[in-house]
């Protein structure tokens, strides 16, 4: 941002407070972080709604009301987002506030004189070019000096935290008072990959059920950012340990100590938690087990929500395995739980709030998930057919990506010693022939478009709209898959001669 502009805001927004506002919380540790804050946390003493309106006013920026009770307000200006709050409440000083605030990190503040730095000091447009180069996913700050140590308002040794790579709260009872403080201390230990020091973790066990109060699209907010850091796994497994997991999600307690055939080496809780880890190495590099990486790339790459609902697919795909658990000649076997598993997450994301559409993503892959391992049959006998690979491609739909690497990391989850050790190139090879298949086959013969629609059929074979009518579509399909039909008029030969089996079968 242009120092001169930066410093124009500045005395602006001096003229509208008095001398006195200060840069407090997040964007004073992302500045000792060297990363870009999202927003800017301006604090005023009192009146910060109003001050804050009288900004965007004179500014042309937009204003937002976030709390009228607690006295916060935004205004966004083209690049940049300033929070306008007051001290909290009953605070009469910053050092109260700042005593209000959930863990010592953010709990530090600088003179409201440090705005042009931070202004001048973010490029977000750089910040993300050099972000995108070293793979990381949090925008960097333009390195700068940090602020002298008298100008630091830090009561609770913030910054030594900080340097340490500790998050601590500053009491159990801010973590009392806003139960949320106990899902976002995991997930700035995912984004900062941070230890959470072992009181406030002794806490979090204490207030855990208190989560319950908190509202459920808070709580799946959080959760998501987890997973976005690429720390999921590794996180929920922390989680699990104090169990805020199964506060937030009741479902996966039920997985805990349910043994599994000896191709597994851990329960089913924690091959779910070791199969999200290995959906995020996989995400981060798929060449770590795949020759054909870059429809996988492409795939995940296409937004953030693809590699949440990939992530939600890979902690789930098991869920059902206590519901269908049965013995089988002295070991657990576990049927139908990828279609029962399926049922259960619709539930789970309709309660978690999830959009349709990623309640479609995850329910399909984890109905689909143990698919590819079916198809490992019919590749060992030169496999599989066209139409075995057509099915798959149709119901999985553009996710097919996915599926084969929600399946790689269920394979690289399960390492007990009845696992086949060449079952990973396995999976491999026959993601290559099926994405083959959709290049050179599928994907053409789609594009080109159905040969009958289903009137086509009702008409050709006086049938009126029911089930037979989409059995015979699929048989078409099918039978073009093969290779035995290419024309209309093919299709219609075809088609009746079909329909003359089909009614066979039921003399």
């Amino acid at each position: 941002m242009d120092p001169v502009f930066a410093q124009n805001l500045t005395e602006e927004i001096r003229r509208r407070a008095g001398e006195t506002f200060f840069i407090a919380g997040g964007p004073v540790r992302d500045l000792f972080l060297g990363r870009v804050p999202p927003d800017i946390d301006l604090v005023f003493p009192a009146g910060a709604v109003s001050k804050a309106r009288d900004f965007s006013a004179r500014t042309g920026g937009s204003f937002v009301l976030l709390d009228e009770d607690e006295g916060v307000a935004r205004v966004v200006l083209p690049g940049l987002i300033l929070d306008f709050s007051q001290y909290r409440s009953g605070a009469r000083t910053l050092v109260e506030d700042l005593a209000k605030r959930d863990f010592t990190i953010n709990a530090m503040a600088l003179p409201g004189s440090y705005l042009p730095t931070f202004l001048s000091s973010c490029d977000p447009c750089a910040a993300e070019q050099e972000d995108k180069a070293r793979g990381g996913h949090i925008p960097i700050m333009r390195r700068i000096s940090r602020p002298p140590a008298q100008d630091l308002i830090d009561p609770f040794a913030g910054l030594q935290d900080l340097d340490a790579g500790l998050i601590r709260a500053i009491s159990r009872g801010n973590l009392e008072a806003d139960p949320l403080r106990l899902l976002r201390a995991y997930r700035f230990r995912a984004q900062l990959d941070f230890r959470i020091s072992s009181e406030t973790e002794a806490w979090i066990r204490e207030l855990g059920p208190a989560v319950s109060r908190v509202s459920t699209e808070r709580i799946t907010h959080e959760l998501d950012l987890i997973l976005e850091s690429k720390r999921g796994g590794l996180t929920f497994s922390e989680m699990a340990e104090t169990s805020l997991l199964f506060a937030v999600l009741p479902e996966l307690a039920g997985l805990s100590g349910v043994e599994q055939p000896l191709f597994h080496h851990l329960d089913v809780l924690g091959h779910s938690l070791e199969a999200l880890s290995s959906v995020e190495v996989l995400m981060g590099d798929p060449a770590v087990r795949f020759s054909l990486t870059a429809p996988l790339r492409e795939w995940y790459a296409q937004s953030p929500s693809r590699r949440i609902a990939l992530s939600w697919a890979a902690l789930l795909h098991d869920m059902a395995k206590p519901a269908c658990r049965v013995e089988k000649e002295g070991r657990p076997t576990f049927y139908h739980h990828d279609r029962t598993g399926a049922e259960m997450v619709e539930r789970l994301g309709g309660r978690l709030r999830w959009s349709m559409r990623r309640i479609r993503t995850v329910s399909r892959l984890v109905s689909l998930h143990m698919r590819p391992f079916h198809l490992l049959n019919d590749l060992r006998r030169g496999g599989p057919s066209k139409r075995a690979m057509r099915r798959l491609l149709v119901e999985a739909g553009e996710d097919f990506p996915a599926l084969f690497l929600l399946a790689m990391a269920d394979s690289m989850a399960g390492c007990g010693p009845l696992k086949p050790p060449e079952l990973d190139e396995e999976l491999d090879a026959l993601w290559v022939r099926v994405h083959r298949f959709y290049a050179d086959h599928f994907l053409p013969v789609s594009q080109k478009g159905k040969l009958l629609t289903g009137h086509d059929i009702q008409k050709i074979l006086g049938l009126a709209p029911g089930p037979l009518v989409g059995k015979a579509l699929e048989a078409i399909e099918d039978a073009r898959a093969d290779g035995l039909v290419s024309d209309r008029e093919g299709a219609v030969r075809y088609l009746v001669e079909w329909y003359g089996g089909e009614r066979g079968k039921g003399e």
